[in-house]
């Protein structure tokens, strides 16, 4: 008998897995997390954006009233 699991969705995501998500380039996206604008960590010399992170990045944006301009600010 199958059993139906839930697929475990990641905590941390790669800056490319991000550029995915949000459809910015990779290079538009590596930008906004040197200058701080997405907010990440290191870990063992790679960059990780939280679950947490990026949602709270994406609701800020959809709640100003400047539009696609408040991603890059």
């Amino acid at each position: 008998m199958r059993t139906y699991t839930e697929p475990i969705e990641p905590l941390l995501f790669s800056v490319s897995h991000v550029a995915k998500l949000i459809g910015f380039s990779r290079t538009a996206t590596y930008e906004l997390v040197k200058a701080g604008k997405i907010p990440s960590i290191l870990v063992e010399g790679k960059l990780r954006v939280t679950r947490q992170d990026l949602d709270a990045w994406i609701a800020q944006a959809s709640r100003s009233t400047s539009g696609a301009s408040a991603l890059y600010s």
